[in-house]
């Protein structure tokens, strides 16, 4: 199994969850994203480096949030006849467009407006932070998550992201909505045909909540 965080965050989202996973029997892979942000592509740098460092075809790719757009190109690098492709809480394909140009009007000017000198600020500092102490209660456990975030340089927000291949196309897709800031996303997914299980948690439950994460991922992947 192969867990993809967010670009926004670090590999430290799936600490509390890879555990579990490794107790259930599965074989897990983190891919690292961060120092991946200044690659002239931010695209083909992770999909090369998700090939790179599987060491063989995994059979489940999980995206957590903003990691959800790369996945199908990931799931192409990885290959394999039998795929699972997982979203967990995370943003839908969009082939063909950016990131930017992939939101409404009023959340392109947001975001826009929110760079400085061509990078996005830290994802903590998008948000007060009493909003990120009610999701991760624990001070030790959102340092860890929060340390060393990066700033994204916006060619990772404007870059196009190509059309996927046959891996992708013959992937089952399985969409795990955690938080209600998901809920039309999740809606969306299930009118493309995913597979999508529900719960009322929040976005960074396989932090706060690994236990019942692991058990929701794997009900949704049996048969």
């Amino acid at each position: 199994m192969l867990l993809v965080h967010s670009p926004l965050l670090t590999s430290a989202t799936w600490d509390a969850l890879r555990p579990y996973l490794e107790a259930a029997g599965w074989r897990v892979t983190v891919l690292d994203l961060r120092p991946l942000v200044g690659s002239p592509s931010f695209h083909t740098a992770a999909c090369a480096a998700a090939a790179d460092i599987t060491g063989g075809t995994p059979t489940v790719v999980v995206g957590h949030s903003r990691a959800g757009p790369y996945l199908p190109g990931i799931a192409d690098a990885v290959g394999g006849e039998r795929l699972d492709v997982v979203f967990l809480d995370a943003r839908l394909p969009h082939p063909g467009t950016s990131w930017w140009g992939s939101l409404s009007p009023e959340q392109a000017t947001w975001l826009r407006d929110l760079a400085v000198g061509g990078r996005l600020p830290t994802w903590d500092t998008w948000f007060p932070a009493a909003s990120l102490a009610d999701v991760l209660p624990d001070p030790e456990q959102r340092r860890r998550v929060l340390h060393d975030l990066p700033e994204l340089p916006w060619q990772v927000v404007s870059e196009v992201l190509p059309t996927p291949g046959r891996a992708w196309d013959s992937a089952r897709r399985v969409y795990l909505r955690l938080s209600d800031g998901y809920r039309s996303t999740a809606e969306q997914a299930a009118e493309r045909g995913y597979r999508v299980r529900s719960v009322d948690a929040d976005h960074l439950a396989m932090v706060t909540q690994p236990a019942m994460v692991t058990d929701l991922l794997l009900s949704a992947l049996r048969p």
